[in-house]
């Protein structure tokens, strides 16, 4: 693997040809990738794409079968211990001590690594206020709201001030306003100049980074900025469920019609979808149980790209890789 050696200089994550086998299964097929300092950078793709195995191996949870991976310059397998000390890390699990206060959670890692115990008090503090934790600080965290216990996962994550920031599907089973008032912390660290490298499979989370990498089956579909990537499917899109998509799209294609491939409904991309739509409605030999017409999605370009929705049944490979469990701790308890 070539990759950047100057430590100072190299970027926050650097991955080339990096994959990852199960067996006889690969869950990672040949990834490449560079997540420049300072970036919001976010791997998307549906459950069993790969994400966690990528995510457990930048982690220093797991190795590589082939290539590598460079964490602010340090190497996830040959440097694990610096990149554990680099990084803060929030896991889809938690990692918390549910009997302990919040503030003790973080007296506690901030111990683990090193801190004296004033420093410690000072930093638990600090982070406790600027998150809006001040007052939940002395409950036990069993007896927090599931977005305030996520926000102390993410409280953990920074004691040890890290320049970057992991977040695997952080947001997983809060509710909608739970997960706004996460991601206004996460986008407010991002801000100061730290690192944010996230999995997630929630479109409207994905849309707040400067770039996105779609994932889908071990491999790396598209990489770019989100306007970019929604760029790629050069008009306006219709979605049509009818009572037979197979005749559907069958008469779509002889009128010279490009339906896109895959998903549990029709999908049709159009200069004019607005004009064009009546027109199909009138003329369709099937009946229409559902229509809409929207600017291109992520989730559009996913299907554009690989034949399927994020609705799909998980991949083999991932299963095979299982999930990263928030008790295998990176930043403060038992290693991998």
């Amino acid at each position: 693997m070539t990759v950047t050696d100057d430590a100072s200089s190299a970027p926050a994550v650097e991955v080339r040809g990096l994959v990852k086998r199960y067996d006889k299964v690969e869950a990672l097929r040949g990834i490449d990738l560079t997540v420049q300092r300072g970036e919001r950078f976010a791997l998307l793709g549906p459950n069993g794409a790969g994400k966690t195995t990528l995510f457990s191996i930048l982690a220093t949870l797991r190795a590589p079968t082939e290539g590598g991976a460079r964490v602010l310059g340090l190497d996830v397998v040959a440097e694990r211990d610096a990149v554990r000390r680099a990084m803060g890390i929030v896991f889809q699990e938690p990692a918390i001590e549910q009997r302990l206060s919040g503030r003790d959670n973080l007296l506690l890692m901030g111990l683990f690594y090193g801190l004296g115990s004033a420093a410690a008090k000072k930093r638990a503090a600090d982070i406790l206020g600027e998150l809006g934790l001040a007052e939940a600080a002395d409950r036990p965290a069993k007896n927090l709201s599931g977005g305030q216990r996520r926000k102390l996962e993410l409280a953990r994550a920074l004691v040890t001030d890290p320049k970057i920031l992991f977040l695997d599907e952080a947001t997983l089973g809060l509710d909608v306003d739970a997960r706004r008032g996460f991601w206004a912390q996460v986008s407010a660290l991002a801000a100061a100049g730290r690192t944010v490298f996230f999995t997630t499979h929630y479109m409207e989370e994905a849309e707040v980074a400067d770039r996105i990498a779609l994932i889908d089956a071990g491999r790396i579909v598209a990489l770019d900025t989100p306007r970019a990537l929604k760029a790629r499917i050069g008009g306006g899109v219709i979605r049509l469920k009818t009572d037979d998509d197979g005749r559907a799209r069958a008469w779509m294609t002889e009128q010279g019609l490009t339906p896109e491939p895959g998903g549990d409904e029709l999908m049709l991309v159009h200069a004019d979808p607005a004009g064009t739509l009546p027109d199909l409605l009138r003329h369709l030999p099937v009946k229409v149980l559902r229509v809409e017409i929207h600017e291109p999605s992520l989730e559009d370009v996913f299907l554009k790209l690989t034949g399927r929705g994020f609705g799909a049944a998980p991949r083999a490979a991932e299963r095979a890789g299982g999930k990263v469990a928030g008790r295998r701790e990176v930043n403060g308890g038992a290693s991998a």
